[in-house]
């Protein structure tokens, strides 16, 4: 057998392996599991049926708290309840509310017989979670209650990888699954009959899961009916739910579990009662869904995959597009009829991506064939693989080679070897003013003189859009002379189109061997020199040191810390009062985010917050920052202390980069916290990012009610021109003048001017860094109307900043 042969049935063996095999490992995969997801509600939402009529939400909404009172409610209210369904001949009554406390037992006795008395009553049980999220106890009703209801039943849901709830667990419980599901408790005691559902008996340590059972949700969210709580206990309602099953739970914001469900929308999540009443519908109507088992899934990826490739082997490549969309159609269409009609939902991601590896391996198999045609275009690129496409300069790969000989007779002789990295500076802007031919041909006259200072022998090469030279040296001295060559060379400007353009270089320099044994190294390290040198705009070249290195390294993991900070949760919110500078009285706070690094203990937010912004994450940080001052400031609220306004800063990206307004909307929403209560702090340097994207998003949050202080004012434009534009509220200025009140006669005159200035705009003035009692005299003397700084106190957590309010 030739060895062409044997190398097409190895290729073809190869190719039907990876065909089969890679599908199958990525069954379980995180983000097959997704897409599979993605797949399931866009079909699930296909599943249109009517609703049965026969459940009706009995919902703690706002109105019944608003008539009833605040939550949760006397047992009695429940007593008068069910007194008030009992005559109407309803099937049952579901309590999707827990009851795991005494009350008084005259009340609990009362609650308990009425119980007895309707004798289709069930009550909810819920798992609880410790503080390491485990599950260690269950939330029962009081044994009185207990023993009264016909079934308990529990409310455990299920939460897909998504955080979306698509299921429910038949059985759950601690230590073993011997707690119906609620919906699934109602609908035995609706009904007084067991549906063809088998049942397991799984043991174990903690709490414990069977049968997951997928809910067909409704098409529409609110399909199932749905009344009042007062309502019913008044009567209004009684036409609606005679002869009905109620599922009684709370609706309104902040009440009772809220999940994200396949047709609840991004903006609005479902009520667990909801949850329940759609799951109930689903066993009424016997229309609960399975998911397939693992040989299922299998079978039919295995089936998509050998079906799709014997296609293509009958039909051609050339006909491989078309076969791929048939593929594709088949794929879903078979999962919809499994979905529709067998009720087994067989995730189809899976199988998709079976026909999508199939489809590129097979092209990959005919790109073979044409191998031999590309070994001669291979060998042309040869000389072109080893040099910059655009200036035709050696690349990295020469480079290094150079740099390795350069290193082997420097062991030889004892000589030392330099590598320059040069950085030119504004290239960026005459690209964008000139083009980008300008901006090659001014490269090129850079390397000709780079050249010229060199000599002829030695290597200018482009690496990464830098130039790079290696050069040998006897002493340190010579290389010394040839970067401050170098520098003073290129700092001169270049000529093109009778003008002159300035390059400003960045010249790093590492040495072999002091700076690194190895090629990579030492290009590395001259890399790190040259970026130091970049960002001190006041040294154009600088000699690469350990200290660099270190200071590199432990930014690099100060980088990756920050990214699971948030996850970790490792981040703290902490409060600095703002007093009023007539009677010192606590009339505000401001929100200060800090870092306890698990090492390196608390970390400056002048060093974590530039690297946020750098890696995009401080938009996620930010709200995170809000919500946690909103909601700490409506608890304070709640307890009693006087309402006071809580400011928060907002860096440029997160104001910006984002919806800020929709995330601030949400916020208050969510939290309760009235916008009045709130100020958002912003620098001037922000303000100024983009004017008029930042006078609109600023105009929306006026609109929404919440304040707007401009943060550190004094060291950015202070004009008054940009302050007549920003709809602003007050004033904060910078600590640096304030601490230079004793000492600089200019610091007063700033901040007099600053005062003036502020109260001619008829804005608010907040004195930041207040240390001394002289401090706040000035202030207080020169009509600023508030202060900030640790003579009234320094930020502390809010346990300690709720000790503080106390004090007051």
């Amino acid at each position: 057998m030739d060895r062409t042969r044997v190398r097409a049935i190895t290729t073809n063996t190869l190719l039907c392996i990876v065909c089969l095999l890679v599908p199958l490992l990525l069954l379980n995969n995180t983000y097959i599991a997704r897409w599979n997801w993605i797949i399931y509600d866009s079909m699930h939402t296909l599943l249109v049926h009517d609703a049965s009529e026969q459940v009706v939400i009995v919902a703690v909404d706002d109105n019944s708290l608003q008539q009833l009172g605040r939550w949760p409610w006397s047992r009695e209210v429940h007593t008068r309840f069910l007194q008030q369904v009992h005559a109407l001949g309803v099937k049952a009554v579901g309590f999707d509310i827990l009851f795991p406390e005494h009350e008084t037992d005259q009340v609990d006795q009362a609650f308990s017989d009425e119980i007895r008395k309707m004798g289709r009553v069930v009550l909810a049980v819920a798992p609880e979670v410790n503080t390491q999220d485990e599950i260690t106890s269950e939330s029962l009703p009081i044994p009185i209650l207990a023993a009264a209801a016909d079934r308990l039943g529990h409310v455990d849901y299920e939460l897909e990888i998504d955080g979306i709830c698509r299921a429910v667990y038949l059985y759950a419980g601690l230590g073993s699954a011997h707690w119906p599901a609620f919906a699934y408790a109602v609908y035995l005691t609706a009904f007084q009959k067991q549906p063809e559902i088998k049942r397991l008996s799984a043991l174990g340590s903690g709490w414990v899961r069977e049968q997951p059972l997928y809910i067909p949700f409704q098409a529409k969210p609110d399909a199932i009916s749905q009344v009042s709580f007062d309502d019913v206990l008044h009567g209004r309602v009684d036409s609606i739910i005679q002869d009905k099953i109620l599922l009684v739970g709370a609706t309104a914001a902040g009440l009772g579990d809220q999940l994200s469900t396949p047709v609840s929308g991004e903006h609005r999540r479902m009520p667990g009662v909801e949850v329940n009443a759609h799951l109930l519908e689903s066993l009424i109507q016997q229309r609960s869904l399975e998911y397939a088992s693992l040989a299922v899934q299998v079978i039919y990826t295995l089936s998509v995959i050998i079906l799709f490739a014997f296609s293509l082997y009958f039909f051609g490549l050339s006909r491989a597009p078309v076969l791929f969309f048939a593929c594709i159609v088949l794929t879903f269409v078979i999962t919809f009829i499994s979905l529709q009609f067998l009720r087994l939902w067989v995730p189809p991601f899976t199988a998709l991506l079976g026909a999508v590896v199939t489809y590129f391996a097979w092209g990959w198999r005919s790109q073979t064939i044409v191998q031999g045609e590309l070994l001669h275009l291979n060998r042309t690129l040869l000389h072109q693989g080893g040099h910059d496409p655009i200036s035709s300069l050696p690349n990295r790969t020469i480079l290094e080679k150079t740099l390795n000989q350069s290193m082997i007779n420097a062991k030889l002789t004892g000589c030392l070897v330099s590598v320059y990295i040069i950085n030119t500076g504004s290239l960026r802007a005459i690209n964008d003013q000139l083009g980008f031919k300008a901006g090659d041909e001014l490269l090129d006259k850079v390397a000709q003189r780079i050249q010229r200072v060199l000599g002829e022998g030695a290597v200018v090469a482009k690496i990464n859009g830098e130039f790079a030279v290696v050069q040998d040296a006897a002493h340190e001295l010579r290389i010394q002379h040839v970067g401050g060559r170098l520098l003073q060379v290129l700092q001169q400007p270049f000529e093109w189109g009778n003008k002159d353009y300035y390059l400003p270089p960045s010249i790093g320099v590492s040495v072999f061997p002091a700076d690194g044994l190895t090629s990579d190294t030492l290009i590395n390290h001259a890399f790190t020199a040259m970026h130091r040198a970049k960002a001190d705009r006041k040294r154009g070249l600088l000699f690469f040191s350990q200290q660099m290195k270190q200071d590199q390294v432990q930014r690099s993991e100060l980088e990756s810390d920050l990214r699971n900070a948030l996850v970790n949760a490792e981040f703290e919110v902490y409060y600095q009062p703002k007093v009023s500078a007539t009677d010192r009285s606590i009339i505000g706070a401001e929100a200060l985010l800090r870092w306890h690094h698990p090492v390196r203990g608390m970390v400056p937010p002048t060093e974590f917050i530039p690297l946020a912004e750098k890696q995009g994450i401080i938009v996620e940080i930010g709200a995170w920052v809000l919500r946690q001052a909103c909601q700490q400031t409506q608890i304070w609220h709640d307890t009693g202390y006087p309402v006071f306004r809580i400011a928060v800063n907002v860096s440029a990206v997160q104001l910006t980069e984002s919806d800020f307004s929709a995330v601030l909307y949400k916020t208050l929403d969510e939290t309760g916290l009235n916008a009045q209560s709130l100020e958002i702090e912003v620098t001037e340097t922000s303000l100024m990012t983009d004017v008029e994207l930042t006078i609109r998003i600023l105009e929306q949050i006026k609109m929404i009610g919440v304040g707007i202080a401009v943060d550190d004012f004094g060291t950015g434009y202070s004009s008054l021109n940009y302050l007549n534009m920003f709809p602003v509220d007050c004033l904060k200025i910078d600590r640096t003048f304030v601490k230079d009140l004793g000492t600089s006669s200019d610091s007063k005159d700033i901040t007099l001017s600053i005062i003036n200035m502020a109260h001619r705009l008829h804005l608010q003035v907040v004195a930041e860094g207040v240390e001394t009692e002289a401090q706040a005299t000035f202030m207080q003397e020169n009509a600023c109307e508030y202060l900030q700084g640790y003579l009234f106190g320094k930020p502390l957590p809010a346990d300690e900043f709720t000790v503080l309010l106390s004090q007051k």
